[in-house]
């Protein structure tokens, strides 16, 4: 019976986590030939390419996506089995690390990962917040579990899926002199009206055809990526801002803001981006499940 070299896997392991094969050979002490060789040899014996060849960053082949997730898996488990073994047991707890894509409420998030904290009291969770592109190469490297974004990956060299959680529709708010003065015929009460807006992402895409399709135009006075910095500068008068129907209450109480009307056709969505189409991981799993279970269904079309 073959027998898998568990030294080639964790240098295949270590060029994913260092990002290449140079960098991880100085961290390991080797030479770049003889790291380049271990991997060579343990794509010999997988019987397939890990890493696509040519350009300047290494990119895992589907292949390669699956076997990281299997040795981060493995050295995970290695590194609890040498804590247990010199008696160190309060040091074993497992890690849960999950990337937040930059625009994301931070209320929202909250209560995404909420139940991944309920499921495994002992687990540590890691939370690491970025733009989608770099969180999802983290995620397809093995370095985080699970991505939770407004958007589904486009397609790439990474194979990844997301996992509709739910959805939220869109409202618009303002200070009450800003709805006294443009809170008429809405949304035709809109045109000229002072706006705070999102810098990109879904739902800026998506609030630019609300107006367009309609003939509306704003004065867009300010483009923030943060949600709560967006809601900070709306409530404080600003200009109108969006705000997901599932933090009506919290903007309400927190920024005394005042709703103009909601942006019909406008939905966000929310998604749980990970390696597998089906889900293995506990946490990823429970914080799933109980998204679906709270969140708002998504229609059916």
């Amino acid at each position: 019976m073959e027998s898998l070299n568990y030294q080639h896997l964790y240098y295949f392991w270590m060029i994913l986590r260092h990002e290449g094969v140079a960098p991880a050979a100085r961290h390991l002490r080797l030479s770049h030939s003889t790291l380049s060789t271990q991997l060579k040899q343990l794509e010999q014996f997988l019987g397939g390419e890990l890493f696509q060849r040519g350009g300047r960053s290494l990119v895992p082949t589907p292949l390669g996506l699956q076997v990281a997730a299997y040795a981060e898996e493995i050295f995970r488990i290695g590194h609890e089995l040498l804590d247990v073994a010199r008696g160190q047991a309060g040091s074993s707890r497992s890690v849960f690390r999950v990337g937040i894509v930059s625009g994301l409420p931070k209320t929202v998030a909250y209560r995404l990962v909420e139940p991944a904290l309920k499921v495994a009291p002992e687990t540590l969770v890691q939370l690491r917040q970025d733009n989608q592109a770099r969180l999802l190469e983290e995620l397809a490297t093995g370095r985080l579990h699970v991505v939770l974004a407004d958007t589904p990956p486009q397609a790439s060299a990474f194979r990844l899926h997301a996992h509709v959680l739910g959805e939220s529709s869109v409202l618009l708010y303002g200070t009450a002199k800003l709805v006294r003065k443009y809170g008429g015929a809405f949304p035709e009460s809109l045109q000229g009206a002072p706006f705070v807006l999102p810098l990109g992402g879904a739902l800026r895409r998506a609030l630019d055809r609300f107006f367009a399709d309609r003939g509306i135009h704003v004065r867009v006075l300010a483009e923030i990526d943060d949600a709560g910095m967006l809601r900070v500068f709306g409530g404080n008068g600003v200009g109108i801002f969006p705000v997901r129907e599932a933090l009506k209450t919290e903007v309400e109480e927190a920024h005394r803001a005042h709703c103009l009307g909601p942006v019909e056709g406008v939905r966000e969505r929310y998604y749980a981006i990970s390696p597998e189409r089906r889900i293995r991981h506990p946490a990823v799993g429970a914080l799933v499940e109980t998204a679906r279970a709270t969140l708002r269904s998504v229609p059916s079309a």
